[in-house]
């Protein structure tokens, strides 16, 4: 049977979370990626769930057969206790969510950072959710290596594999292989072979290509992943919905190629 999917919330950034499930029931998603924790300084700029959706988020995931898979996002920019993060992961646990993501920012070395995310992988399973550690280059952690170095350290939780970032940190399929016992949920998304720096964290948050648009290994970079791992597709397209396409039909795309990607490359897809 297919691989089952996850749609982020990036991909449709002006759908409210509700409207995402609701998008992600009528394509018959099996997951969704929501934002229950946002960063002060991000605060505005994300579909927010908080207390008060609870409810309704939950009616609306029951209606549509949708679960909620992972919650994000929690910077782990300093040591210490994080009793800011207990509402959001809380309310991810209430609403079913089984991972929640976290990024690393202001270390010395990376033995700060693997304490720092068992700490946070400690906190995540009080609520029953798996700590997953995302690399990018605009945090402290940029590449899939050193991810991988901090998870096997602090002996707990998973790397999260997106692979625009790994594309953009140089990363290989070599790099997926050796650590994909740690990798269990990966995003899906395409682009252009070079992207100069000044537009990577655009492109990241508003404008990304669908798999099979651009130039990225995509089918080698998924090969080595264990049979199980939840796909997500994490496409926002600003052109596109400045152009007056909408949600649905952005989701509809982005979902499309994603499963057709799977189909092709993945036997744990075929019928």
């Amino acid at each position: 049977m297919p691989i089952a999917l996850s749609l982020h919330q990036l991909t449709a950034l002006d759908a409210s979370p509700l409207e995402l499930v609701a998008i992600a029931g009528e394509l018959e998603v099996e997951f969704v990626c929501l934002f229950t924790h946002v960063p002060d300084a991000a605060a505005g700029r994300y579909p927010f769930v908080d207390r008060a959706d609870v409810d309704s988020l939950r009616a609306a995931l029951d209606e549509y057969g949708v679960r909620l898979g992972n919650v994000e996002v929690f910077p782990l920019d300093r040591s210490g206790p994080r009793d800011e993060f207990e509402p959001a992961l809380a309310i991810g646990a209430q609403l079913g969510a089984t991972r929640a993501t976290a990024h690393v920012h202001n270390i010395a070395s990376d033995q700060e950072a693997s304490d720092r995310f068992a700490a946070f992988a400690a906190q995540a399973a009080n609520h029953g959710l798996i700590a997953g550690l995302e690399f990018n280059n605009f945090s402290a952690v940029t590449d899939l290596g050193e991810a991988a170095r901090i998870v096997r350290a602090a002996g707990v939780g998973s790397v999260v594999l997106d692979t625009l970032h790994l594309v953009r940190s140089g990363g290989t399929a070599g790099d997926v292989a050796r650590a994909a016992e740690l990798i269990d949920y990966a995003q899906l998304s395409d682009g252009p072979a070079f992207m100069p720096g000044e537009e990577r964290w655009r492109e990241a948050v508003a404008e990304r290509l669908t798999p099979g648009d651009g130039d990225f290994p995509l089918a080698a970079l998924i090969a080595p992943l264990a049979y199980g791992t939840l796909f997500e597709v994490e496409v926002p397209q600003s052109a596109a919905h400045k152009a007056g396409v909408p949600a649905l039909d952005r989701c509809l795309r982005a979902v499309t190629a994603s499963r057709a990607l799977l189909a092709r490359h993945r036997q744990d897809s075929a019928p």
